[in-house]
């Protein structure tokens, strides 16, 4: 048995996959130990974990959930700004509690979050074995490959290369901050400073949940990258949804996710249903009350909460946010998409579902009710957007991706060795 850490981004989304990690190698009899925010302990101790706090000192209680909220509602540049304000406060205090922690804990091994830069560096001064999870998009930069923040496509064009290199370029700049909170304490342990984003990302395995089919075609990553398919839990807790009002018509399956919702988007989407032959279900995600959303055009099925992965069997069609959960799970569904991305790697996720042509996107600034409406129509009815939905699905039918990453950081914490993709070296 081994006592294994993990630090992660306290968003909804990350900790719930690394919950999911968690519990994958805590059912192989290992230790499994949280470092994070004290507003996730809770959460975190009912799951059967143990926890130790890496609250900054100096922040007054309540600051961070305040930014987490701020980032929510914001567009995205003003969103990364507070998520830099964000991480300066979070990482200051990883890296100054975190080494203590980690001798407290008796740690063998540390799983890290690939967008939590800081955490790898715990694990190095500590000398312990780690791994990177990416729970969004890979973060692993290489020319032809748009940045995640870009609905940009993929291109080996010269000006497409140009552009992606000036555009990470101004995020290396964007990151000096941050980088330079991490490289003042490697500095103090004798490490060598991280120069860029790659620098950040463990030597010993990089895991993305993505599948190789959706991404831009990859020539440089590292050997040992291993992309391992969709990690979600096995079963999930029941959600009372009125199965009675389904009326037998197709039905469409809308979620903007669980941060924030947009009422002009969802007004959109309500009118862009109007006249197909199909039943609109919109789900809130526990960010809006049906009560405030009753008047919406032709009065779709609106709940707080959706069994989604149920709704997906049933769907022909999921409108969302280009959140990277919800997309993996309607393709493993064999459900193509329209996507509205709204923040973050959403762009970058939009962008993949137009690549590998199973959906496609609307930018919010370009979103009409029309516009949606002829978006809407043209995916569900052409038949090209459900086989590439169901070749995806077939192509995550054959992975397992919670067993998959629990036997990949088993082996880099039993071996302190990095642990190679037999395709390594291969054009993905």
């Amino acid at each position: 048995m081994a006592n294994i850490g993990i630090f992660c981004l306290p968003m909804p989304s990350h900790l719930n996959l690394f919950l999911v990690i968690a519990e994958a190698l805590a059912s192989r009899g290992h230790r499994m130990i949280f470092f994070g925010l004290s507003d996730n302990e809770r959460k975190i101790r009912e799951a059967g974990f143990d926890f130790y706090s890496t609250d900054p000192d100096s922040a007054r209680p309540g600051t961070f959930t305040q930014i987490k909220q701020r980032i929510g509602k914001r567009g995205t540049f003003a969103a990364m700004r507070a998520q830099g304000r964000f991480d300066e406060l979070r990482y200051d205090a990883i890296l100054h509690k975190g080494p203590e922690l980690a001798r407290r804990a008796g740690l063998d091994g540390v799983i890290v979050d690939q967008a939590e830069a800081c955490s790898g560096s715990v694990a190095e001064v500590a000398g312990l074995p780690w791994v990177s999870v990416a729970s969004a998009l890979s973060m692993n930069i290489e020319p032809a490959v748009p940045l995640l923040f870009t609905t940009w496509s993929y291109s080996q064009n010269g000006f497409a290369v140009l552009r992606n290199r000036a555009v990470y370029s101004l995020l290396e700049l964007a990151a000096l901050k941050t980088r330079h909170i991490i490289n003042r304490y490697r500095k103090q342990w004798g490490l060598r400073p991280l120069l860029c984003t790659n620098d950040a990302f463990s030597p010993f395995a990089q895991l993305s949940q993505q599948i190789a089919e959706f991404d831009f075609p990859r020539q440089h990553l590292p050997a040992c990258f291993h992309y391992v398919g969709p990690i979600r839990p096995a079963s999930r807790t029941a959600v009372s949804f009125p199965w009675d009002r389904l009326d037998g018509r197709r039905l469409i399956y809308a979620s903007l996710g669980t941060v924030n919702q947009h009422r002009s988007v969802l007004e959109a989407i309500a009118q862009s249903c109007a006249g197909l032959d199909a039943q609109l279900v919109l789900s809130l995600g526990g960010a809006g009350k049906v009560e405030e959303f009753r008047d919406l055009p032709r009065s779709p099925l609106v709940v707080e909460f959706a069994p989604q992965l149920d709704l997906l069997e049933r769907a022909a069609l999921t409108i969302t946010h280009a959140g990277l959960n919800t997309t993996l799970e309607s393709l493993a569904a064999g459900v193509p998409l329209v996507a509205i991305p709204l923040n973050f790697d959403q762009f970058g996720v939009a962008a993949r579902i137009r690549w590998t042509g199973t959906g496609d996107f609307l930018k919010l600034r370009t979103l009409t009710p029309d516009r949606l409406k002829a978006l809407v129509h043209e995916v569900l009815e052409k038949p090209r957007y459900a086989q590439a939905a169901a070749r995806m699905r077939d192509a995550i039918a054959a992975t397992n991706g919670p067993q998959r990453a629990a036997d990949i950081i088993q082996q880099v914490v039993r071996t302190a060795k990095p642990v190679l993709n037999s395709q390594a070296g291969q054009t993905t």
